[in-house]
């Protein structure tokens, strides 16, 4: 699995600071959420699969390219809603699929309740979650997405544990996975230290 961290971001890195405070207040974590998101979808979007074509502009014609295939954004719900619209407003044609995986706490196992995709075969699609804690999440979600033979696999995270990456890393070293940043571990609650807390609590005010 190649991984890419844009730690080096300083615009992404200042939002991240907001979102990773205890005083964001609710309103302003999910502004600043759904403007990492743009960030992110944009730094990703630079490695997509385009194809050449012919444009007409007002003066001449010259050459141009379009995405060359299909997009498909998979959030992991529910924190992965957070990420969701920014992403389809940089690439608005983009079909939506969703997964249902929540976290057991006594275990730190991933329990799944919901998947509903459209056709993946052949598609580029991007899965989107806030946190790579454990990684059990992530990586359920990609054998389920592996199976319909997608073109190609990306997946995004805001910040992402040590332990999540090299968990994923093993059973899926076909997947392009990018973060903003890379955190120092998990504590023993399989929460993210430093962290933000609960990116779906915190989005969603619940």
């Amino acid at each position: 699995m190649s991984v890419k961290i844009f730690s080096e971001h300083r615009l992404l890195q200042a939002k991240i600071t907001t979102l990773r405070s205890a005083n964001t207040r609710h309103e302003e974590f999910t502004r600043t959420m759904h403007e990492v998101s743009l960030i992110l979808c944009s730094l990703v979007g630079a490695e997509i699969s385009t194809a050449k074509i012919s444009v007409k502009t007002p003066l001449t014609r010259t050459h141009g390219v379009k995405i060359e295939r299909q997009t498909v954004l998979v959030p992991i719900l529910r924190a992965g809603l957070g990420l969701l619209e920014g992403f389809r407003v940089l690439i608005p044609n983009a079909k939506v699929g969703h997964v249902g995986v929540e976290r057991d706490h006594k275990t730190l196992k991933p329990k799944f309740y919901y998947y509903k995709m459209p056709p993946l075969k052949n598609t580029e699609v991007w899965v989107v979650d806030p946190m790579l804690a454990t990684g059990g999440s992530l990586d359920f979600a990609l054998a389920k997405i592996k199976e319909a033979k997608p073109y190609t696999i990306r997946a995004i995270s805001v910040l992402a544990s040590p332990e999540g990456i090299a968990f994923v890393q093993k059973s899926h070293p076909d997947v392009h996975f990018y973060t903003a940043v890379l955190d120092t571990k998990l504590n023993a609650k399989g929460y993210i230290v430093p962290g933000l807390g609960d990116a779906g609590d915190r989005y969603f005010d619940t």
